[in-house]
């Protein structure tokens, strides 16, 4: 009890992380916590809108120093192969999280946040206006705690945060490559499969992130990932020309399973939940990691209100709900209907083949995914 940290964080992903750095800058002893060890990889398209490099720049994170791509043309296929190539109204760039995340690391340290890695949280107690957060070794309090742990983590399954009666047929499992492979790197591409999609784009060092979601019935029905890959990705032609000519960077692909599309809880027993943790948007929207981001800028705004006294616990708590539903809930909504659509193969043929004449609408149905500048 000697020391009581103003804002414990859980998760040391890019929401957690420039969330922590944001307070600590403000005056504000914070404590994060991280399992694993940084750098690392984890699952993620990798895309980085341009909605969201003004609030990086903002905190440092130096993206000239890397010759990243700039990335302002989408190419879309159906299983079938049929395609449209549209250029991208808001574009953006491509970084590994593992370079990433390990820049907001070394951020956060020198802003002076204490961040713990390879340190899970086994349980958060709320009680007397004050946090009590369980490790494997410790236990730490604070006054106010942000949960900023992705998309499944033990703590959401212990606080019955996780998606209530879900089919099992609307969960999915994310696989990650990264490869050497021919590719124009102006372009993020979304090819269709029966079951799922996959999207590619460049990221620094000439690599490609081929990442994709299938369902975990089909995955279960082909046994393998090299089987999925093999019998269902490389019918969609584009997906087959990738995956025959690629060099694949990882010994096995990184994976997340029990996903599923849509909005959580934003707060959760007094706790608030940022980016993956608060709901996960659809992959083929592009924008899971300006929301991550952007979660964390709202976050600051309300947490520093009320630890410099100018609000109170529940002000704090609703305005993040109101401010956070506000920014994202039509985009996620939006990015899971059309998710329910890819992957389908009839209807993504026909929906290619009858937007082609119209190109100003998936213009349209692509911006309602996407945010402002921040």
């Amino acid at each position: 009890m000697n020391t009581v940290f103003d804002t414990a964080i859980i998760g040391g992903g890019i929401a957690g992380l420039s969330l922590s750095i944001q307070l600590a800058r403000a005056g504000k002893r914070v404590v994060l916590f991280e399992k694993e060890q940084y750098p690392f990889h984890k699952v993620c398209g990798e895309y980085i809108s341009n909605e969201s490099l003004p609030f990086l720049k903002l905190l440092s994170v130096d993206l000239d120093q890397f010759n990243l791509p700039q990335i302002r043309k989408l190419r879309l296929s159906s299983p079938s192969g049929y395609s449209i190539t549209r250029p991208l109204d808001i574009g953006g760039t491509g970084l590994s999280r593992y370079t990433l995340d390990h820049m907001l690391f070394q951020l956060a340290l020198k802003a002076g946040v204490e961040v713990h890695t390879n340190t899970k949280v086994r349980d958060v107690q709320f009680s007397l206006e004050l946090f009590s957060i369980h490790t494997q070794e410790n236990q730490y309090y604070a006054k106010t705690t942000a949960a900023a742990y992705g998309k499944n983590a033990n703590i959401d399954v212990l606080k019955k945060h996780t998606y209530k009666a879900v089919n099992e047929k609307e969960l999915y499992v994310a696989v990650k490559h990264h490869l050497h492979v021919p590719f124009d790197q102006a372009f993020v591409e979304m090819h269709n499969f029966k079951g799922g999609y996959c999207g590619l784009s460049a990221i620094e060092d000439d690599q490609i992130n081929m990442s994709y979601i299938c369902l975990a019935t089909d995955l279960k029905r082909e046994g393998s990932i090299k089987n999925l890959e093999k019998n269902v990705l490389s019918k969609n032609p584009f997906l087959k020309t990738y995956l025959n000519e690629a060099r694949f960077l990882f010994t096995k692909p990184l994976t997340i399973s029990h996903l599923h599309m849509g909005l959580k809880q934003t707060v959760c027993d007094h706790m608030l939940m940022l980016g993956d943790a608060a709901g996960n948007i659809a992959p083929l929207s592009g924008n899971g990691m300006s929301m991550a981001l952007q979660s964390s800028l709202l976050a600051n705004h309300v947490l520093n209100d009320f630890l410099q006294g100018d609000i109170s616990r529940n002000e704090m708590e609703l305005r993040y709900c109101k401010q956070y539903h506000a920014t994202f809930s039509t985009r996620i909504k939006i990015a899971r209907y059309i998710n329910s659509i890819f992957g389908k193969a009839v209807i993504t043929d026909v929906g290619i083949l009858a937007l082609k004449p119209f190109p100003f609408l998936f213009d349209l149905i692509s911006k309602q995914i996407h945010g402002k500048e921040f």
